[in-house]
């Protein structure tokens, strides 16, 4: 079978396309023929060899694939040949025509999920943790999504949207702002070109946001939280741009009348609660089912096209979520 494959870490470059043998399933795992695979940051997080959680090398890589069963391993119940899944681990291993993996990593879903859309379910499970675990929506009118663009922050976009919450989405360039705004935006804000708090303040009539979901983080966080209403909350679940060039602690001090306040999110808090995150992945397939989640799909390139997929991504070229079709 063709899998992508790395041996060094490094930029795309490093992308392999290989020939290896197709796997068996192991007891405890079922064999999974691929229908597409989700391209995420992640994925370049492991390529470049900064993720926490990088197997050892040579590795494949890839956390996301929807597909079919196509063999099932001693031991396993409850999953059957022919039946549509999602497959979705941090360790890597999914960019290939076929996988063996352990069934809890395997949600069955119904056959009314496209399996296209089934790959940005992941996307979906870390906005639904951030926006009903750590922001509690409850208390939420107004939420800004830095980002907005790509997989992860349109994700956040449409969950807002079916939840009903008012969302102001940031980007880099004008095409991105005016891709985010057909998702349903309140206002946009192109922080290549406008002060983002000013911008924030004139969008929410002086008000600010109850959360900012922040996947940049950089040289302007501390400054940036002037954007926030009283008892407002920045959830950062990611540092693209880096680390802040004033301190933190002394900006929240500054701010405290405001009582304002910072978190750091990862998904993998839930490691240690694979029940609670079952659970929220079995409610974002039903809304998958249901159709009330629309994902919006910025390409689909062939497996073999993995590099120029990476190229993509280290670019920030990418409107919604980038597929590779094995």
């Amino acid at each position: 079978m063709k899998a992508v494959q790395i041996q060094a870490y490094g930029g795309p470059e490093v992308i392999e396309i290989v020939d290896i043998p197709t796997p068996d399933p192991g007891p405890g795992q079922v064999l999974v023929k691929a229908h597409s695979l989700g391209v995420g940051y992640p994925d370049i997080l492991l390529r470049t060899g900064v993720y926490k959680w990088k197997p050892a090398l040579p590795t494949i890589l890839g956390n996301e694939m929807s597909g079919h069963i196509e063999a099932v391993g001693d031991g396993v119940s409850g999953f059957e040949v022919g039946q549509p899944v999602l497959v979705f681990g941090t360790g890597g291993g999914r960019y290939a025509e076929y996988n063996a993996v352990d069934t809890e990593l395997v949600t069955v879903l119904p056959e009314t999920v496209d399996l296209e859309a089934a790959v940005t379910i992941p996307n979906y499970l870390v906005a639904w943790a951030m926006l009903y675990g750590v922001a509690r929506s409850q208390d939420v009118k107004t939420i800004y999504v830095n980002g907005a663009a790509g997989g992860m922050g349109t994700a956040i976009l449409d969950l807002c949207r079916s939840a009903g919450i008012a969302t102001i989405a940031g980007a880099s360039t004008d095409e991105k702002c005016a891709f985010a705004a057909e998702l349903g935006t309140l206002g946009t804000v192109n922080y290549s070109t406008e002060n983002i708090v000013e911008k924030i303040r004139e969008i929410t009539d002086g008000r600010g946001v109850d959360v900012s979901f922040d996947q940049l983080g950089g040289p302007g966080l501390v400054r940036d939280l002037d954007m926030l209403a009283p008892m407002g909350l920045v959830i950062l679940y990611n540092a693209l741009s880096g680390a802040p060039d004033e301190d933190l602690f002394e900006g929240l001090r500054a701010r405290r009348g405001l009582s304002i306040g910072l978190q750091c999110f990862s998904l993998h808090a839930f490691d240690e609660d694979p029940d609670r995150k079952a659970e929220i992945f079995d409610a974002l397939v039903a809304e998958f089912a249901e159709g009330t989640l629309s994902p919006p799909i910025f390409d689909r390139l062939p497996l073999s096209e993995a590099r120029r997929a990476h190229e993509l991504m280290d670019s920030r070229a990418i409107l919604g979520k980038l597929i590779l079709k094995p």
